[in-house]
């Protein structure tokens, strides 16, 4: 069977609900070349609406049943998982921290994003921050243009620090504080689904959340590596770089397609220090063994100075990077190829 693989926008994800998420590596599009599977070896796909984005799963089996049933339980997983983060759901694990300021027996899940997180925030001297929920609730009331006192209220509730967890439990240090895990959650049960799909007996794969990208094998069911381009933050068509891919995950984060004001210098992507964006850095790629770290890295390193974006990355065993400045300048870490 050949399938051609189809390329997916994560403005998408946005539009769909309705407010900026920023702190999340709401990428450009990263587009996945198609690939064809070998003789004896069966390549099933589907693809749903989940996330307000299209995910899409390819996996290659030794027969269509064992796809299906490996590619039904990944989705399964995926939905279960939506349960607990979409912050947008008041039925939600999530919601419910937002709302009340506490939440006791929270699910492992949202405890294990929250505790890396924090690893993250800390890591990145305070550049990924998951409480950034209010500055951007903000923003995307005021157009990208808020009242200055009201930014420093804003401001004055972020603090990635001070979302505790002890045991099952976590809570917030300040009413009012809230949390978006858009920067990692999606790609946390991108992962799951990889899990998934493994555990179901497939090790052929290639999981497109949105254009966060997971693979596993081969693209053939045998020896070729699944190719994935990054794309081209001026929309000519010249990829920054085409990665051949066995294992492991790659995102990207930019902040040139999703904005609140029509300058486009206000966008998803915030510094949790100031409320502004950066306009230095137009494309943050990661490389990463999984999508949560791909994600978050790429934000992270958004708000950076690009020597402090490689700092970082050098000093995390299996992370690479790919920036592309607003000169068109490409900077990378030693290992990117």
């Amino acid at each position: 069977m050949k399938h051609a693989t189809q390329i997916h926008d994560r403005r998408a994800f946005l539009k769909t609900l309705g407010v900026l998420a920023a702190g999340a590596a709401l990428a450009p599009a990263i587009r996945v070349l198609p690939a064809f599977a070998a003789s004896g070896v069966i390549k099933t796909s589907e693809q749903r609406m989940l996330m307000g984005t299209f995910v899409s799963m390819t996996v290659l089996a030794p027969s269509q049943g064992l796809g299906e049933e490996a590619t039904g339980r990944a989705f399964a997983e995926v939905e279960r998982q939506i349960g607990i983060f979409n912050r947008f759901d008041p039925s939600t694990a999530l919601s419910a921290l937002n709302r009340d300021g506490r939440l006791n027996g929270a699910p492992q899940e949202l405890l294990d994003v929250v505790a890396f997180s924090g690893d993250l925030h800390r890591r990145s001297s305070g550049r990924f921050d998951a409480t950034i929920a209010p500055v951007v609730n903000l923003l995307e009331r005021s157009h990208g243009k808020p009242d200055a006192q009201d930014m420093k209220e804003a401001l004055a509730l972020v603090d990635g620090s001070r979302l505790r967890s002890s045991g099952s439990n976590l809570r917030f240090d300040v009413a009012g504080m809230s949390a978006t895990l858009d920067g990692v959650a999606k790609g946390y049960i991108a992962d799951s689904a990889a899990e998934a799909l493994t555990k179901a007996g497939v090790v052929n794969f290639l999981i497109d959340a949105g254009g966060d990208i997971r693979v596993g094998g081969a693209s053939d069911g045998l020896v070729r590596p699944w190719r994935v381009a990054i794309e081209d933050p001026d929309k000519q068509g010249n990829y920054p770089a085409v990665i051949d891919m066995k294992a492991g995950a790659v995102a990207t984060s930019g902040g040139y397609e999703v904005f609140f004001d029509p300058s486009k210098k206000s966008h998803h992507l915030v510094d949790p220090a100031s409320g502004a964006s950066p306009q230095y850095v137009r494309s943050v790629s990661v490389k990463a063994p999984t999508v949560k770290e791909a994600d978050g890295l790429a934000t992270a390193l958004s708000l950076m100075h690009p020597r402090e974006a490689l700092r970082l990355t050098e000093s995390m065993l299996g992370h690479d990077c790919l920036l592309i400045t607003s000169t068109g300048a490409r900077i990378s870490s030693s290992t990117w190829g």
